[in-house]
This record gives C-alpha cells, structure tokens and sequence, in this order.
C-alpha cells in the first residue's frame, strides 16, 4: 500500500482496513478488547496505543500517519 500520505480520517482508515481484507473485530481478538475499542479509537474517541500500532501494523502504515496528531494524551 502507498504510504505518501496521510491516512487522517477515520473513514479512510476503515476503507484502508477493508482494502487490506481485516475486519475491526479481528484486530479486537488478537488485542483481547471489545471490536467498541477498536471502533472508538478510529473515531478518536478513545487513545490507546497498543491498539493504533495494530491497526496500522494491519494497513501497512506507521502509527503517524493513521494519527498524525503527536503523542498521546491521557483519556478523560
């Protein structure tokens, strides 16, 4: 997969998934959370690291340029 620019939005970051055929759910099993993880940390909802370095592992990216954004900030 290219990787010359940014995959920012979480709908590109789902299409980035399904092009590479890996369903959230799965990424939810291997981690042992719930697919809602997945899902919320796509949406920016919810920040965990473990699950961006799976979910860009998954698309053939680096965490920075799924999440662009600089270092992670403590959930609320």
């Amino acid at each position: 997969m290219k990787t010359d620019n940014p995959l920012t939005d979480p709908i590109e970051i789902k299409i980035a998934l399904i092009r590479a055929n890996v369903l959230q759910s799965k990424i939810a099993r291997k981690l042992g959370v719930s697919k809602v993880i997945v899902t919320n940390v796509i949406k920016g909802r919810r920040t965990s690291m473990r699950v961006r370095k799976a979910i860009a592992r998954a698309v053939g990216r680096r965490v920075e340029e799924l999440w662009p954004s600089g270092p992670l900030k403590k959930a609320a």
